[in-house]
């Protein structure tokens, strides 16, 4: 594959921050490996941004081959270029464009990849099994309302959203605001 196939994935596409490009690249390949009846591409993707969210990156799987071992990890907590990075530069007391940094992305494109190749190998011996994700309890509250677990919007729901990451990362639980304005309205 030519090394240029993929370049415009760096720096969460184009310098933009958005998706983590090796989660670009990794669902490209799943997609065209595991793209079958029964939606199995789509069950490998949710695990492998799910995945990535959670796993404190970089492990400590290419530490023996890295020039700088023993990182600080950190929990992205979403899929995005930008949340990892930054969270990841600021508990390392980092910067974005340090050698630090820059090792920290080739440790994490490694083990995604690695985990990536364990779940298409899972596959095709036959005992890959889906994932059942659920909303954790600190935002399944919001997902009731919110949220449709349905990438094509065919189920009923308010439809106002697509995604399995942690609502409260980026929004304010607005039901807590509520309750505390209907509580302050009653006590008068």
């Amino acid at each position: 594959m030519p090394e240029y196939m993929f370049a415009h994935a760096a720096a969460g596409y184009g310098g933009h921050g958005t998706l983590c490009g090796v989660l670009g690249v990794c669902s490209a390949l799943i997609n065209m490996v595991a793209y079958d009846e029964k939606g199995t591409y789509v069950t490998m993707i949710d695990r492998l941004m799910y995945g990535y969210a959670h796993t404190e990156f970089p492990t400590d799987r290419f530490d023996d081959i890295s020039s700088i071992p023993k990182q600080i990890k950190t929990r992205a907590m979403s899929p995005l270029c930008h949340t990892s990075v930054s969270k990841w530069s600021k508990a390392a007391g980092t910067q974005v464009n340090s050698k630090q940094k820059k090792e920290r992305c080739a440790k994490v494109t490694g083990e995604v990849v690695y985990q990536v190749v364990h779940h298409i190998n899972e596959y095709f011996d036959g005992e890959w099994t889906p994932p059942e994700w659920s909303p954790k309890p600190e935002f399944a509250h919001c997902w009731r309302c919110h949220g449709s677990d349905d990438m094509w919007h065919d189920k009923v729901s308010f439809n106002n959203q697509q995604g399995h990451m942690d609502c409260l990362l980026c929004h304010e639980d607005h039901t807590k605001k509520y309750i505390h304005e209907r509580n302050r309205h009653y006590q008068r």
